[in-house]
């Protein structure tokens, strides 16, 4: 549905020179896509502002790097918990984003598509529009992040018999099934690479009654971590904190932190399992196609083995995963008769 509010551009900016930019704001992470370029920014979706609030200090990795010397220095991330957007920090970061990209004068204002939580309304969706617009977008398009994601996984939405696009991000996890352009039906919930991290720490904290130090759950994920049993033991030394705030370095088993992230990696097989229930009497083309995995959770081993063995269906992961949303996002703006059927934009 289109929501035309502001004006066009003038012929002179419509061109060659005119960039078309996808993004993904994520939890964690925010991704952009030049088209012709690639992936130009992958870093943490964080602004650092001074105490009160007021004035932005750093942006993405050079924010990460001075929140992590101290001082008094206020993280604020503009998407909380999955599908929460502070308005007002996210069009701080876009703004700063398009600049990086397209320069300070602006003579040739982008096209700009950003991914969306499906779950998000109306009014959301307007505000990011407008948010995207004030940053210095010419033209700004939304589209929702598993349409994207299918997209940046190289699948052909428009003509597919349907397909399972899982989604895996650091605070959400979103399950779509996608025919013929359409999303049939969906499942979105608040499990994502964090509540693994979360799951870790608290594993952690019961058998060695010692707190990790941040990042070193998401490091013991990454490095030994599985949904499916370790076919062998690995074993990693982590920081961790005391409760008399003695530091001390522990190990891990690859086989505790298995055990560990049973919990929420149920969760995310519930609700393939749900969307499942919800399409293959009417598309059973789905249980032979069965499902892609995209987003930086699709990252983990043996997870497309796991949610294959609980669903009942083949399962993939995407070449480049955490990448697909950007990408998708990015390339959707050269489909654009997809993208305005059933999605908002301003122009």
């Amino acid at each position: 549905m289109s929501v035309p509010t502001c004006p066009g551009s003038s012929g002179i900016e419509a061109g060659v020179l005119t960039k078309k930019i996808g993004i993904d704001l994520g939890t964690s992470t925010v991704l952009v896509y030049v088209k012709g370029e690639g992936v130009v920014v992958n870093e943490p979706a964080l602004m650092a502002t001074d105490e009160k609030g007021a004035r932005v200090l750093a942006v993405g990795r050079a924010a990460s790097e001075l929140l992590g010397r101290g001082g008094k220095a206020r993280a604020i991330r503009p998407v909380r918990a999955g599908d929460g957007v502070d308005y007002d920090a996210a069009g701080v970061l876009l703004q700063h984003l398009i600049g990086r990209i397209v320069g300070r004068q602006r003579i040739f204002r982008p096209d700009v598509m950003l991914s969306v939580a499906p779950m998000v309304t109306g009014v959301e969706r307007r505000t990011v529009l407008e948010a995207t617009m004030q940053a210095g977008a010419k033209t700004a398009y939304l589209i929702d992040k598993p349409m994207a994601a299918a997209i940046g996984a190289r699948v052909s939405v428009a003509t597919t018999d349907g397909i399972l696009v899982v989604n895996l991000g650091a605070g959400s996890t979103e399950v779509a099934a996608i025919a013929q352009g359409e999303m049939l039906a969906i499942d979105s919930i608040r499990v994502g690479g964090d509540a693994l991290d979360r799951a870790i720490e608290m594993a952690v904290k019961t058998s060695q009654g010692r707190q990790l130090r941040p990042g070193e759950a998401e490091r013991l994920k990454r490095e030994i971590g599985s949904a499916t049993l370790p076919s062998a033991e690995l074993w990693l030394e982590v920081a961790a904190t005391a409760d008399d705030g003695t530091s001390a370095t522990i190990r891990v088993s690859s086989t505790d932190v298995h055990g560990a992230i049973q919990e929420p990696l149920a969760a995310i097989a519930e609700s393939v399992q749900r969307v499942l229930a919800q399409v293959l009497q009417g598309r059973p083309a789905v249980r032979r196609n069965g499902a892609v995995l995209t987003g930086g959770g699709a990252q983990l081993r043996g997870i497309a083995e796991y949610l294959s063995a609980r669903a009942g269906v083949p399962a993939r992961v995407a070449r480049d995963p955490q990448s697909c949303v950007a990408v998708g996002t990015g390339m959707a703006l050269d489909n654009m008769q997809v993208i305005r059927r059933g999605q908002h934009y301003i122009a």
